[in-house]
């Protein structure tokens, strides 16, 4: 059974991370690469199934060079950010080599609301090649199988043969480059929204039309 929405998003999120030696980000914003696969996990730990992802990135980037990134993304609560190197310990405790180490970036995103914002349905690890606009080349889920490798071997090669956008034509965010929809009294000034996936998701249902209620 598919795990994603019949009508899949067309950009990832914007959403805060920290990289394990401190350096907050903000993805797409930071993105490292003109064609980024981003391993999303919806758990706290590491996963092999996310390994065996990350090890398939790993040989595309060998063929393409720094054009070509790979992220492996465990998402956390965002009240995990505010214990610094506590909240990551457990994924430090598994993380066997400086590249995995790396390339190993935790989020920080309310999980509901960035599984509406990637309209996914269930599973844990799910592996999106993304430009560098944030906008979805292609998305994989589960288990790897070669008709999976095929396809994200041909979506690299087409991401790389296009003009590469520029990493502020994401259509959460504005000219300048801030997001849209202001986030919360606890941002600091002259940052991006803190959490602009609560943002977005909170302003969608803000604009969806009010139900009728039940007669009485």
């Amino acid at each position: 059974m598919g795990l994603f929405s019949k009508d899949p998003a067309t950009h990832f999120p914007l959403v805060k991370g920290r990289r394990l030696d401190g350096t907050d980000v903000q993805f797409p914003q930071d993105l490292p690469a003109d064609a980024t696969l981003v391993v999303v996990l919806f758990q706290d730990a590491l996963d092999p199934l996310a390994d065996q992802w990350a090890r398939l990135g790993d040989r595309l980037r060998e063929a393409h060079g720094e054009r070509f990134a790979v992220i492996e993304a465990p998402v956390s609560s965002k009240k995990m950010k505010l214990l610094g190197d506590l909240g990551t310990l457990g994924i430090r405790g598994q993380i066997e080599s400086e590249e995995e180490r790396a390339r190993t970036v935790p989020l920080y995103a309310d999980v509901k609301k960035l599984r509406k914002r990637l309209k996914l349905k269930s599973g844990d690890v799910y592996a999106f090649l993304l430009r560098r606009d944030g906008g979805i080349a292609w998305r994989g889920e589960g288990d790897i199988d070669m008709d999976e490798v095929q396809d994200l071997e041909a979506a690299v090669a087409e991401v790389l043969s296009r003009p590469v956008p520029d990493p502020t034509d994401h259509p959460d965010l504005e000219s300048d480059g801030e997001p849209e929809v202001e986030g919360s009294a606890d941002d600091e000034p002259g940052e991006p929204s803190a959490d602009s996936v609560d943002a977005v998701a909170e302003a969608e249902e803000a604009d969806a039309p009010e139900r009728p209620s039940a007669a009485q």
